[in-house]
């Protein structure tokens, strides 16, 4: 047999693949443009007390840690913290390099599968990629516009593997500058970037179609 692999299995792979690649450029822009979390400080600033300037430098300070190109420890400028909250952004910040190195290797991988499908002269996975791409999008969409409290509770207990994520005012005042609107912000924008990358294919699927 020429082929070991099925057209669907690398199809499926090829959609997964860009599945997992959207979703990481996803929060790798929720996470770095700043400006979605700028817009909010005013507001912040107003329900917490802090002033805009101490808001700014603290998230600026963690998001900074979360980078994979930062060494050292976690130093929050003007709050407190305590030993289980930076215990916490320490596993925040190793999920946040993986969904990096994804996003960069990702793309290599697809190159691979793509050139194979291509060797059969076979593109349907340009059709069936959006499809399995859309797929997260709705869950997660439906999950958050159902009840997103709970969905987020339920994924940081799926992820961490102990109660770190559940932070006290008192001994981590940092959580008071990441509220629940700041979290909902960064699950759009990861959805809005997939459904970019469907429409992507959805546009290349009628070309194709044109063409033929």
């Amino acid at each position: 047999m020429k082929y070991k692999i099925t057209s669907g299995t690398l199809n499926a792979f090829i959609g997964i693949g860009f599945l997992i690649f959207f979703i990481s450029l996803g929060l790798y822009i929720a996470i770095n443009c700043r400006i979605f979390y700028y817009a909010d400080i005013p507001d912040l600033s107003a329900e917490t007390g802090y002033s805009e300037d101490i808001i700014k430098e603290n998230y600026d300070a963690l998001i900074d840690y979360c980078s994979p190109f930062f060494k050292g420890d976690l130093c929050f400028p003007s709050l407190p913290a305590s030993e289980s909250g930076i215990s916490h952004f320490a596993e925040v910040k190793v999920i946040f390099n993986v969904f990096f190195y994804i996003m960069l290797v990702s793309p290599v991988i697809l190159t691979i599968l793509i050139f194979a499908q291509h060797m059969r002269k076979d593109y349907s996975f340009i059709k069936w990629t959006p499809i399995i791409m859309c797929v997260a999008p709705i869950v997660v969409f439906a999950l958050c516009a159902i009840d997103f409290e709970s969905t987020f509770i339920m994924f940081h207990k799926i992820v961490f593997r102990n109660e770190d994520w559940y932070f006290k005012p008192d001994t981590d005042p940092i959580i008071m500058l990441l509220p629940e609107s700041f979290f909902l912000k960064c699950a759009l924008i990861m959805v809005a970037t997939v459904l970019i990358g469907c429409a992507i294919f959805v546009v290349c699927n009628i070309f194709r179609k044109k063409r033929r």
